[in-house]
């Protein structure tokens, strides 16, 4: 008798099997264990969208090559025959890792380690052929995320950073998913929602660790890196150009909060910086550290101190921008003689500083050192005719005082005009801007002023910094820009010290160019977005950029800068100040404790009704119970009793409670017969009961 032919084929390999024998010796994974298309799309997605903040940071040939990679990702993904090999592989990762050290010249550092990170991420994409290597991948893209809050801790960054973080956790849900999953889009939205629902469960959890985690003396991602890419801000040099460059960059500079409403309005805040002694050429520089060995700090407040905190932004510079003129120094900082707040270490990153300043102050004490370099003249640059000038405002010796009278009025009755588009002064700088060209910006003022005032034989010194600022409502801070930047003078008079001289300001308002600055930026400048305020569109853009900047102070104050300091004074104030390391640790776990029982209780609690048709009528209930809880139905009561009962009890309820049961009964009991908007009727019949 024949055998069955199942058992003739258990004698030979099926062909499935053989298949599978000869994918396990060629190292592939069997269909089960291999993304679908739309899982690879999502990975590509995430990675590029990764990629794009950390483009600008990164040498150009990194993410260059990095992109060509990500698009010969999507290519295999259309053409799985493009895939490339291993050994083609191999290659890209040593042309990668050869790219790095090309870019950078080492794998160590910031910007090295990420670019490193950055190509491995990109060829492992590239590399994936199982659901093992796209969790792989998903591991080290968390990471990736992580480092750039190195680059970056704006509340923007970190929102669309986060945003990354639970759609990663969306793809990883939906890899451990059964072979055959719903269909595409279902399990997108799936996925994220059931992801963006764990998100925000874990939000109080996180937010206990954020507040009772026992902190250090500076923010725990204070890692003391380098930032190349910090904006330099002020030189500690005036030349003409030096300030117009600066003015047309439009970074972020500075944000002030005061103690109380400043006495003074924006327009007329001088905040002081640098402070030059020397000029050279067309060049005006500071004095070397010592070599006014006998100088003291010598001032005295006039008006009463006002106390304020500055956010300084990182310049790579010492000294901190300070309001005309700072009282003292703040921990990590000292006054000099000449009224510069100078740090200890340069300012690389985002610094809180509290200092106290007076508007109307007396700055005395001028050693014999002083006095030469603030009447020194570099001879090759001062010419006859300017010697001639001041010759006529001193011929009949008047006080110090009429000579800059003088030579304000010179500058407000001649043909002197305020623009950034100043023409090129030539070797002789100060005398071409006064005599010829008649126009331009602050720095032109300022070093035409101060050598016109040394030929007097009047000490004169520059001092660099900012005017005005900008306040915002929202936040009551004080934003101020690198387009504040400003050079204004200070002259020495006999029993007044030194006086600060604004030459800038002599100018006559109608010989002010407004639109220079803008003329000058050209396209594509990096300056601030001008805003039409006269307009409702600008108004509402004007306003929401400055709601923007209040939350991102707010943000940078109370999350990035939220140090051991803010820690104490949070706890402080609600009385819990005393507690130090292990206290934290007690009341942060009892409190994560807390926190994670609530959300226990609220999971393990009964289901709600799934019936959209119970669900209305339960409603109905909850409604009746608001109006008199002897009115709900009584467990021994069907639907109609209940009716009857109400009818005795409250006749005025009848009119809006029939149509509710009336619909209710057909529904549960009439089967398919039930009308098929009988339930949008039932609905609105529980929400007309009032």
């Amino acid at each position: 008798m024949r055998a069955p032919a199942w058992r003739l084929l258990r004698k030979f390999p099926s062909i499935a099997g053989a298949r599978r024998a000869d994918r396990r010796r060629r190292g592939e994974p069997s269909p089960a264990d291999t993304p679908d298309r739309h899982q690879l799309i999502a990975a590509t997605t995430l990675i590029a969208l990764c990629t794009l903040p950390l483009l600008p940071e990164l040498d150009r040939q990194v993410g260059a090559f990095v992109v060509g990679i990500l698009v010969l990702r999507g290519v295999a993904i259309r053409w799985p025959r493009w895939r490339p090999g291993m050994a083609v592989l191999a290659l890209l990762t040593v042309v990668g890792g050869a790219n790095v050290l090309d870019a950078y010249h080492s794998i160590w550092g910031r910007n090295p380690g990420t670019a490193l990170l950055l190509s491995m991420v990109a060829l492992k994409l590239l590399e994936v052929r199982s659901l093992r290597d796209l969790r792989v991948l998903l591991l080290v893209f968390y990471f990736l995320l992580v480092v750039q809050c190195l680059f970056g801790d704006s509340p923007w960054r970190l929102a669309f950073l986060a945003g990354l973080l639970v759609a990663g956790f969306g793809l990883l849900r939906d890899l451990g998913l059964p072979v055959h999953p719903p269909a595409a889009p279902a399990r997108v939205r799936e996925g994220l929602r059931s992801t963006t629902i764990m998100a925000l469960q874990a939000l109080p959890l996180a937010l206990v660790l954020f507040v009772f985690f026992p902190r250090l003396d500076a923010p725990l991602w204070n890692l003391g890196l380098d930032n190349p890419n910090a904006v330099t801000g002020l030189k500690d040099w005036l030349e003409p150009g030096s300030v117009t460059d600066l003015v047309i960059s439009g970074e972020d500079a500075m944000r002030v909060h005061f103690d109380r409403p400043p006495p003074i309005v924006v327009d007329r805040m001088y905040w002081r910086g640098p402070v030059l002694w020397h000029a050279r050429g067309n060049r005006f520089e500071p004095a070397r550290h010592g070599e006014f060995p006998e100088a003291t700090v010598d001032v005295a407040p006039i008006s009463e101190p006002i106390g304020y905190t500055a956010l300084l932004e990182a310049s790579d510079q010492r000294w901190i921008t300070a309001l005309d003129g700072p009282i003292g120094a703040p921990r990590g900082a000292t006054l000099t003689p000449d009224l510069q707040v100078l740090a200890d270490r340069p300012i690389d990153e985002r610094r809180l500083f509290r200092l106290r300043s007076a508007l109307s102050y007396r700055a005395a004490g001028l050693t014999l050192e002083e006095e030469a370099a603030a009447t020194q003249l570099p001879e090759d640059k001062v010419t006859p005719r300017m010697r001639a000038l001041v010759a006529g405002w001193t011929a009949d010796d008047p006080p110090a005082e009429t000579v800059v009278e003088r030579a304000l009025a010179y500058f407000n009755q001649q043909p002197f005009r305020y623009t950034l588009l100043a023409p090129d002064m030539g070797e002789k700088a100060a005398d071409t801007f006064l005599f010829e060209a008649r126009a331009g910006f602050c720095e032109h003022y300022a070093a035409a002023f101060t050598l016109l005032m040394r030929i007097a034989g009047i000490p004169t010194r520059i001092v660099l910094g900012y005017l005005g600022g900008e306040r915002n409502p929202y936040s009551d801070d004080y934003l101020i820009r690198q387009s504040e930047a400003h050079a204004w003078t200070e002259v020495w008079l006999d029993g007044r010290g030194w006086t600060r001289v604004d030459p800038t300001a002599a100018v006559a308002a109608n010989r002010v160019d407004p639109e220079g600055e803008f003329a000058r930026l050209g396209a594509g400048a990096p300056a601030r977005f001008r805003l039409d305020h006269t307009s409702s569109l600008g108004r509402l853009l004007y306003n929401l950029r400055l709601a923007a900047d209040a939350f991102d102070a707010a943000w940078q104050q109370w999350v990035a800068d939220f140090s051991h300091f803010k820690q104490q004074r949070l706890l402080a104030n609600i009385g819990l100040g005393p507690l130090r390391d292990i206290g934290l640790v007690a009341v942060m776990a009892l409190a994560g404790a807390v926190v994670m029982l609530a959300w226990g209780l609220w999971l393990a609690r009964p289901p709600g009704a799934a019936d959209p048709v119970v669900a209305a009528y339960a409603d109905f209930q909850r409604r009746l119970r608001r109006i008199d809880p002897e009115l709900t139905k009584r467990p021994d009561e069907g639907p109609l009793d209940h009716l009857a009962r109400l009818a005795a009890a409250r006749p005025e309820l009848v009119a809006a409670a029939e149509p509710v049961v009336d619909a209710y009964v057909r529904l549960r009991y009439a089967g398919s017969s039930a009308g098929p908007d009988l339930l949008g009727r039932l609905r609105r019949a529980v929400r007309n009961l009032h």
